[in-house]
């Protein structure tokens, strides 16, 4: 899997932590979360329940004051239905990632209306269960068909064999890819899943946003245990070391 960069975050080299804004988060507190080892922040535009302006208003506040990259999501809710497309768009301009659903009615106008302001995460959520390899792959491939530069895959871990198989499936695939398995039972895939290739991993700033989600900050301090890819061979060699968790 090539590295690609949010921002001016590179990632792919080492596991790195997004933390989810779900509601005005102070500048101060939020450079305490980049201090602790946070390293970009999701803007969920779709939580705040507020026009676009607004979120963009915030977003211009916190840009120019915490030292991290942006992600822009905006789920369709009742408030944002009319005008989610246009809002989309207009969020590209004030960060440096945008999230569209597979398959989002409207997409082309959103992926060209973004064009490079922004990188285009493409994402599919599951919620009921964890597909096989062959719908993983689909999934990959209606992504990039779409416009994806990363491609981000969340689903449901109903039994162990669930997180294995898209473990495997991200070690395995060669397109920039960002994945989690829900629930607790896929809890592990949060710390997990960067050492198979995920280009980064979600926690929550103040409460979950999905189930089985971990703190950011507690995800920060599990990745530093593994602080390169178990694929480097010199992971291995290296001396023991201690490390606070938790």
């Amino acid at each position: 899997m090539k590295n690609i960069n949010i921002g001016n975050l590179e990632l792919g080299k080492i596991p790195r932590v997004a933390g989810i804004i779900d509601g005005p988060v102070t500048e101060t507190r939020l450079k305490s979360f980049v201090d602790r080892g946070v390293d970009m922040f999701e803007v969920r535009a779709d939580l705040f329940n507020r026009p676009v302006d607004k979120v963009i208003d915030y977003i211009k506040k916190i840009r120019g004051a915490v030292p991290a990259p942006l992600i822009g999501t905006m789920r369709e809710t009742d408030f944002n239905r009319a005008d989610r497309i246009r809002w989309l768009v207009s969020l590209a301009g004030h960060v440096d990632c945008v999230d569209v659903e597979l398959g989002v009615p409207g997409w082309r106008e959103v992926v060209d209306g973004i064009g490079a302001a922004a990188v285009i995460m493409v994402s599919e959520h599951d919620f009921n269960a964890t597909p096989d390899i062959s719908g993983l792959n689909d999934i990959v491939k209606r992504s990039v068909d779409q416009g994806a530069e990363i491609v981000k895959i969340a689903t449901m871990a109903r039994e162990a064999g669930d997180v294995t198989r898209l473990l495997r499936f991200t070690e395995d695939c060669e397109t920039p890819l960002v994945t989690m398995a829900m629930g607790d039972i896929g809890r592990i895939s949060r710390v997990a899943a960067p050492l198979f290739g995920s280009l980064f991993t979600y926690g929550y700033l103040r409460k979950p946003v999905v189930p089985g989600q971990m703190s950011a900050v507690s995800l920060a301090r599990a990745v530093k245990l593994f602080p390169k890819a178990p694929a480097d061979a010199s992971f291995f060699n290296e001396a023991p070391r201690e490390f606070d968790f938790f």
